[in-house]
C-alpha cells in the first residue's frame, strides 16, 4: 500500500515539475516574465551579470511599450484619414450628381436667340425663401438688371420660369421669383389661348387673375409665359391651376396655381440672356 502511495506521489511531483519547466521555458519569450524572474535572481544571487540582464529586459519591455503607443498614434491617424477619404468620396458623390445634372442641361433645346448662363444658388434666406436668392454670377459674367431665370427639371427634362434679376453686382446677382408678392407674370393658359397674369404671394402658390368667365377652366389645368412677356420667352411652363375662385358680380374669374419649380431641391439656376443684346 506505501509503495503504491509514493509512486503515486512521484508521479504527482514529476508532472508538477514539468509543468514548472514548461512555465519557465514559455516565460523566455516575455519580457516581463523574464524581467521578474531575473530580478527575483538578483535578490537571491546579487551580482552584475543579473544587474545587467534587468537592465536590458527591462528596455526591450519599455521599447515594446514605445511600439505599441506608436501604434496606438498610427490607428489613430490612419483613422483621421480614413474619415477624411470617406468625406471627399461624399463630396465626389455630390459633384458627380452635379455634374450629370449639368450634362442634361447641356442637351436642352436652345431658347430662341438667347444663350445660356449656369449658376449657382449660394444664399437662401429661411425668410425670404419664396421671395429671392442671390446666384454667384453677376456683370462680370454679362448679366444685368431684368433678365429671366429659369430652372431645370430633370423629370421633365425641360426648364420653367423662375424669376428675374433685380440686383445685379460685379460677382453676384439678387433673383426676385415670381413667387414674389410684388412679381406680376403674364401667361396663358396652355392649349385654351387664353392670357390672363400670375401674382405671387410669398408661397409656392400663386394668384391667377383675370381670367374670363366663359373660359371653361379646371384644376389641372397648366400655365405657360405668354406673349405679352417682355422678361421670359413665350410658352416656358409655369404651373399648374389647383383651384378656382368664382367671385359675384365680377367680370372675371380667379384661380390659385402651384408653381413647378421646386426650392428645395433647387441648387443651380439658368440665367437666359438674349444672344443679340451686345453687354
Amino acid at each position: 500500500m506505501s509503495l503504491y502511495k509514493k509512486s503515486r506521489y512521484e508521479n504527482i511531483v514529476f508532472i508538477v515539475l514539468i509543468l514548472i519547466c514548461f512555465i519557465f521555458m514559455c516565460g523566455r519569450f516575455f519580457v516581463s516574465i523574464n524581467c521578474i524572474k531575473h530580478f527575483i535572481y538578483y535578490i537571491a544571487y546579487p551580482n552584475l551579470s543579473a544587474a545587467d540582464n534587468i537592465l536590458k529586459f527591462s528596455g526591450n519591455f519599455a521599447n515594446n511599450i514605445e511600439s505599441l503607443i506608436s501604434l496606438h498614434q498610427d490607428n489613430i491617424s490612419y483613422k483621421q484619414k480614413n474619415q477624411e477619404l470617406t468625406d471627399k468620396l461624399r463630396n465626389y458623390e455630390l459633384i458627380n450628381h452635379e455634374y450629370e445634372s449639368l450634362l442634361k442641361l447641356f442637351k436642352l433645346d436652345k431658347v430662341d436667340n438667347t444663350k445660356s448662363v449656369y449658376a449657382r444658388i449660394v444664399v437662401r434666406e429661411p425668410s425670404l425663401w419664396y421671395q429671392s436668392f442671390i446666384i454667384d454670377k453677376g456683370s462680370d459674367d454679362g448679366l444685368y438688371n431684368e433678365l429671366p431665370v429659369a430652372v431645370f427639371n430633370k423629370t421633365k427634362n425641360a426648364l420653367y420660369a423662375m424669376g428675374t434679376i433685380v440686383e445685379t453686382y460685379k460677382n453676384s446677382s439678387k433673383v426676385a421669383l415670381i413667387t414674389n408678392s410684388e412679381s406680376i407674370l403674364p401667361v396663358e393658359i396652355k392649349n385654351k389661348g387664353i392670357n390672363c397674369l400670375v401674382e405671387g404671394f410669398d408661397s409656392c402658390l400663386v394668384k391667377v387673375t383675370y381670367i374670363p368667365l366663359n373660359v371653361d377652366v379646371k384644376p389641372g389645368d397648366e400655365l405657360v409665359v405668354s406673349n405679352l412677356s417682355s422678361i421670359f420667352n413665350y410658352g416656358i411652363p409655369v404651373g399648374v391651376i389647383r383651384g378656382i375662385v368664382q367671385e359675384p358680380y365680377m367680370d372675371f374669374q380667379t384661380a390659385t396655381a402651384e408653381v413647378f419649380f421646386d426650392m428645395v431641391s433647387s441648387n443651380i439656376a439658368i440665367v437666359l440672356v438674349p444672344s443679340e443684346q451686345k453687354q
